[in-house]
C-alpha cells in the first residue's frame, strides 16, 4: 500500500465514523511559545487546554509536522525525520479509552489488513483500564501487552502544568531476527525489532505546580499515527527511507552522488533526502533562511544537508534539482508544496552556494582546532572557536558539536553563547548609539487619550512636567500627537498654553511601556504648569505626507507579496514625511521588471481612489477576516486590535495614522532597493508631493545633460564612449611607444656582473603597470638579467623587481620588502618577480642606491 492510499484510508476511515476532517494547519504555529508544529494537536491545543470549543466533539487530520529534538538522529536510524507526516484522529469530550482503542484495532486489521499476531501494545505501567481493554476487549494476550513507566507511556503536562494522562502505543513486531540480543527490552529497547506505528494518548488529568493530578472536566484522546513508519510497515520494508515516500529522492540522490552508494554512507544519503523534504515543506509554508527562529533551523538544516552532500560528492550548486521527486511525492496532499517548487530551488541554490563558499575553509580551520586539541589532550573545542566557526565560516553551532562528537570531543556551549552575547551586546550599542534621544523614563499614572485618528488640534489639561535640559517632558491627559511606535515617526507641532502666556514647540513624541505619551518641548515663550489647559496643534503637511507613506507602506506589502510570492514578509519598516523604507524578507535582489511591476500596481490601487476603512475586533476574529498580522505578539492580551483595510485590496493589523482615501496617495515612486540582511531586502519609495519634487529634479538634471550631450542623451554618451575609446587607444599606443624607447635607453645603460645584465634606475612619471611592462621588456631583451625600477607614482614611490628565470641569487620579492620598507610601506612576491611601494617618494633616490649595492652583492 503507497503512502497516498494510506493517507487517504485513515482520513476516509475516519471521516465515516463521524470525525471532522481538518486540513492540515501551516508548520509555523500561531503560537508564540512554540517554533513549529510538531504533532497533529498543535492546531487543537486550545481545545485541548479547555480555553475554546470546536464545533465539533470528534476531528480527524493529515498533518504535516517538524522536529529537531532528534536531528543528530535522523540519517543514522531508519525512523528518524525532522519533516513528517503525523495521521491522527482526535475526540473532544466523545470517545475515551475504549472508543480509541477499538477504532485503532479496527483499522490497522480491518482496514491496513495486518495481522493480529504481530501488533503488539505498550500501556502505562498503572494503566488497568486500557491493559484490560486490550485484553478483554480486543483478545491480545498479555504476553505480548508491556506495562511501561512514564518515560514511555505518559504525556505531558507541557511545563508544570495543564493537560496530562497515560498513552498506549501499537508496535509492528519485525521479528526476533532484528532484535539486539537475549538482554532487549522488548517494547522498551530502541533496538529495530519493533515499529512503533500509533500512539493513542488518553488526557484525562490536569497537573498542578505542586504535582497533583486533578481529573479533567472533560477527558479526551490525541492519537498520531507516522505516516512514513506505518507505511515501511505495509511495504514490507525496514527503514522509512526505502518505502515510496523516500525511494524517488534516496534514488535521486544517489544519482547526483555518481551511483549507488555504499552502506557507509547511507546516513550521509538520507541526511540530504530527509532535509531537502524539510526545506521544501518549511519554504512552502513562507519560512526563509535567516539567523532567527524557524529561519535559523532552515538554515540549519539546509546546511546540514550540503555538508553531507559534499561528503557523498555531490557536485556542487545540485542539490535544487532534488526539489522535483519531493513535490511529486507531496505536492498533490499538500498543493502549498507544487506552489513553491521554485522559490524552493532558489532558496536551496543560493544557501548553497553561499554555504560552499565558506563550508571548506571552515573544514580546514576545524580540522587544525581538532589536531591541536588532540595533542594537547583536551576535551572540548574552546567557545570561542565554535563562534567563530558561526560567525566567520557560518557553521551553525549544532553542527561544530556534532563534528565534534564525531572525533569524542565536546564544545564549550557557555563559552559558545557567551560570545554571541557579545555579540548581541555590540549590536545593541551600535544601534543605541544611532537613535537620538534618550532612554524613555518610567512613568506611573493613567495612559495619555490619543485622539489624533479623529482630529490634529485638541485642548488637553497638563499633568506633568519633567524637566530635560532644553527640551520639556510634558504629559496632557488626551494628545492628538502620535508617538513613535511600529515604525511611524511621531507628529511634531507647537503647543499654546491656554491658561498663561505659553507658546512651545513639540519636537516629537514617545509613548511610554503605561501609554502615556511624553510631548519633549522647547519652550519658546511664557511658563507652563501642571493643570494649565493647553491647545495642541499637530503639523498638518507632515502629518499628511507621514499618512500618504503609511498607507503605501501597506499597499507596497501586498503588491510584493501578489508579485513575489506569499513567502514575503515584513520585517520593518520606517515611516517618515520624506519618504517610506520597508524590509521584508526575500532572497535575491528585484528585477527591474518585477520593480515596475510592484510600483505599478500600488499606483493602480491608489489612482483607484479606494476607501481606506479602519475597525477594532478581536485579534483571533481580525486573523480570521484575512488581517495581516506580522507581529501577532506585540498584540497578544489586548481586548481588541485595530484592523486597517485599503478598499478588498490590503488588510492589515495597525496602530499608526492613514489617508481616508487611496487616492491621496497620488503615486509611489520606488527611489531604491537594496539588500541589507541575509534573506532580507529593503525598497526605499516616495509618494505624493515628493513625487513631483523629484519628477522636477530629474527634469532639471535631464536637461543639464541635454545641454552637454545633445537632445538624444544616449545617442550623445554613445559618441562620447566611441571618442574614448579611440583616445585610450592612441594613449595606449603612445605609451608603449614610449615604453619600447625607454627600454632601449636602458638597456645601453646596463651594469654586468658575473655575466648578468643589472639595472637599477628610476623610471618616473609611468604608471605601475607601464613600469611592469618595461622591465618585461628589458629582462627578455637581455638574459640573463635583473631589472629593479623605481618610479614616483601620483605622489607615492613604486618599486618593480624582475629576474631572468636561471639567476636564482636574487630573490625579487625578498628585495621588494626590504625596498618598499625604505619607503615606509611594503610589498612583495615571487622570487623572478614582485612589487610593492610607499607613500616616502622622497626616499627612493637611497632606496635605489641600497637595493643597486644588494643585487651587486648577490651577482658577485
Amino acid at each position: 500500500m503507497r503512502a497516498a492510499e494510506l493517507r487517504t484510508r485513515y482520513l476516509r476511515f475516519f471521516a465515516e465514523r463521524g470525525h471532522e476532517q481538518v486540513p492540515s494547519s501551516s508548520l509555523v504555529p500561531d503560537d508564540p511559545t512554540l517554533l513549529f508544529t510538531s504533532a497533529g494537536m498543535v492546531q487543537f491545543k486550545d481545545a485541548f487546554w479547555g480555553r475554546a470549543k470546536p464545533s465539533f466533539s470528534k476531528a480527524v487530520s493529515a498533518q504535516k509536522c517538524f522536529r529537531t529534538t532528534d536531528i543528530e538522529s535522523v540519517g543514522k536510524t531508519a525512523f528518524h525525520h525532522t519533516f513528517f507526516e503525523m495521521l491522527g484522529n482526535f475526540s473532544f469530550g466523545d470517545y475515551f479509552k475504549e472508543g480509541a482503542i477499538r477504532l485503532a484495532w479496527e483499522f490497522v486489521i480491518d482496514e491496513l489488513g495486518l495481522p493480529p499476531d504481530r501488533i503488539w501494545v505498550s500501556v502505562y505501567e498503572d494503566d488497568d483500564e486500557a491493559f484490560t481493554l486490550w485484553t478483554d476487549l480486543i483478545g491480545i494476550p498479555e504476553d505480548r501487552i508491556q506495562r511501561l513507566g512514564k518515560e514511555h507511556n505518559w504525556w505531558g503536562p507541557v511545563g508544570d502544568r495543564g493537560p496530562c494522562g497515560p498513552d498506549s502505543e501499537l508496535f509492528y513486531d519485525l521479528g526476533e531476527e532484528h532484535s539486539c540480543g537475549s538482554t532487549c527490552d522488548l517494547l522498551g529497547c530502541d533496538c529495530d525489532r519493533f515499529s512503533e506505528i500509533w500512539n493513542l494518548v488518553f488526557l484525562q488529568y490536569d497537573a498542578q505546580p505542586d504535582g497533583r493530578l486533578t481529573p479533567l472536566e472533560q477527558s479526551n484522546v490525541d492519537t498520531g499515527m507516522g505516516l512514513e513508519r506505518t507505511a515501511a510497515v505495509l511495504q514490507g520494508v525496514t527503514s522509512d527511507y526505502a518505502c515510496d515516500v523516500f525511494t524517488p529522492l534516496v534514488e535521486a540522490v544517489e544519482a547526483l552522488a555518481g551511483g549507488p552508494l555504499p552502506e557507509a554512507l547511507h546516513p550521509e544519503r538520507h541526511v540530504v533526502a530527509d532535509h531537502v523534504r524539510g526545506v521544501v515543506a518549511l519554504v512552502a509554508d513562507g519560512v526563509l533562511p535567516s539567523n532567527e527562529r524557524q529561519g535559523y533551523v532552515l538554515r540549519r538544516i539546509l546546511r546540514r544537508a550540503v555538508r553531507a552532500g559534499q561528503r557523498l560528492g555531490v557536485p556542487e550548486n545540485r542539490l535544487a534539482s532534488l526539489v522535483d521527486p519531493v513535490v511529486a511525492s507531496l505536492g498533490e496532499a499538500y498543493p502549498e508544496m507544487a506552489a513553491a517548487r521554485a522559490l524552493a530551488e532558489r532558496v536551496i541554490s543560493q544557501e548553497e552556494a553561499s554555504f560552499r563558499r565558506t563550508l571548506r575553509a571552515g573544514e580546514i580551520r576545524l580540522d587544525e582546532v581538532l589536531g591541536r586539541l588532540r595533542d594537547e589532550g583536551a576535551h572540548e573545542i574552546p567557545g570561542d572557536v565554535a563562534f567563530e566557526l558561526y560567525d566567520t565560516y557560518g557553521f551553525p553551532v549544532e553542527m561544530t558539536v556534532e563534528i565534534a562528537s564525531e572525533h569524542g570531543l565536546g564544545v564549550d556551549r557557555k563559552g559558545f553563547e557567551e560570545g554571541m552575547s557579545a555579540q548581541r551586546e555590540r549590536s545593541r550599542t551600535k544601534a543605541s548609539a544611532s537613535e537620538e534621544g534618550e532612554a524613555l523614563p518610567t512613568l506611573e499614572g493613567a495612559a495619555t487619550s490619543f485622539v489624533g485618528y479623529e482630529t490634529l488640534d485638541a485642548e488637553a489639561t497638563l499633568v506633568r512636567i519633567l524637566e530635560n535640559g532644553s527640551l520639556r517632558g510634558l504629559v496632557f491627559d488626551s494628545s492628538p500627537f502620535y508617538a513613535a511606535s511600529g515604525g511611524q515617526l511621531s507628529d511634531t507641532g507647537v503647543v499654546s498654553n491656554q491658561s498663561r502666556d505659553g507658546e512651545g514647540t513639540v519636537h516629537d513624541a514617545l509613548r511610554t511601556a503605561g501609554g502615556i505619551i511624553l510631548h519633549r518641548v522647547a519652550v519658546e515663550r511664557g511658563v507652563f504648569e501642571e493643570g494649565d489647559r493647553c491647545l495642541l496643534r499637530v503639523d498638518p503637511e507632515r502629518r499628511r505626507r507621514i499618512e500618504r507613506n503609511h498607507t503605501a507602506t501597506h499597499l507596497l506589502h501586498r503588491a510584493l507579496r501578489d508579485i513575489l510570492g506569499d513567502h514575503v514578509a515584513q520585517a520593518g519598516s520606517q515611516v517618515a514625511p520624506d519618504e517610506l523604507r520597508f524590509d521584508f524578507t526575500h532572497y535575491e535582489p528585484l528585477t527591474p521588471e518585477q520593480l515596475g511591476a510592484v510600483e505599478d500596481l500600488v499606483n493602480r490601487v491608489a489612482l483607484s481612489d479606494e476607501p481606506v476603512r479602519t475597525e477594532e475586533m478581536a485579534l483571533e476574529a481580525a486573523v480570521r477576516s484575512g488581517a495581516v498580522a506580522q507581529f501577532t505578539d506585540e498584540y497578544r492580551g489586548k481586548d481588541s486590535v485595530r484592523v486597517v483595510s485599503v478598499g478588498d485590496f490590503s488588510r492589515e493589523l495597525c496602530a499608526g495614522t492613514h489617508v481616508r482615501r487611496s487616492g491621496e496617495i497620488g503615486l509611489m515612486r520606488i527611489t531604491a532597493e537594496e539588500g541589507i540582511a541575509a534573506g532580507t531586502r529593503r525598497i526605499r519609495a516616495i509618494t505624493g508631493d515628493a513625487v513631483v519634487r523629484r519628477m522636477r529634479s530629474d527634469d532639471a538634471l535631464l536637461a543639464q545633460i541635454r545641454a552637454r550631450v545633445g537632445d538624444d542623451p544616449v545617442d550623445g554618451l554613445r559618441r562620447i564612449d566611441e571618442e574614448l575609446a579611440g583616445l585610450r587607444a592612441i594613449e595606449r599606443a603612445a605609451g608603449e611607444e614610449a615604453v619600447e624607447a625607454r627600454a632601449k635607453e636602458l638597456q645601453a645603460e646596463a651594469e654586468s656582473v658575473k655575466g648578468v645584465a643589472l639595472h637599477v634606475s628610476r623610471v618616473d612619471g609611468l604608471t605601475v603597470d607601464r613600469l611592469k611592462e618595461l622591465a618585461d621588456r628589458i629582462v627578455a631583451a637581455q638574459e640573463p638579467c635583473v631589472a629593479a625600477l623605481f618610479a614616483e607614482t601620483e605622489g607615492r614611490a613604486v618599486v618593480v623587481v624582475k629576474r631572468s628565470p636561471e639567476v636564482d641569487a636574487v630573490d625579487a620579492g625578498a628585495v621588494v620588502r626590504a625596498a618598499a620598507a625604505a619607503l615606509g610601506g611594503g610589498g612583495g612576491g615571487s622570487a623572478q618577480f614582485a612589487q610593492g611601494g610607499g607613500p616616502n617618494a622622497s626616499d627612493i633616490d637611497a632606496a635605489l642606491l641600497e637595493v643597486r649595492e644588494s643585487l651587486r652583492a648577490a651577482l658577485d
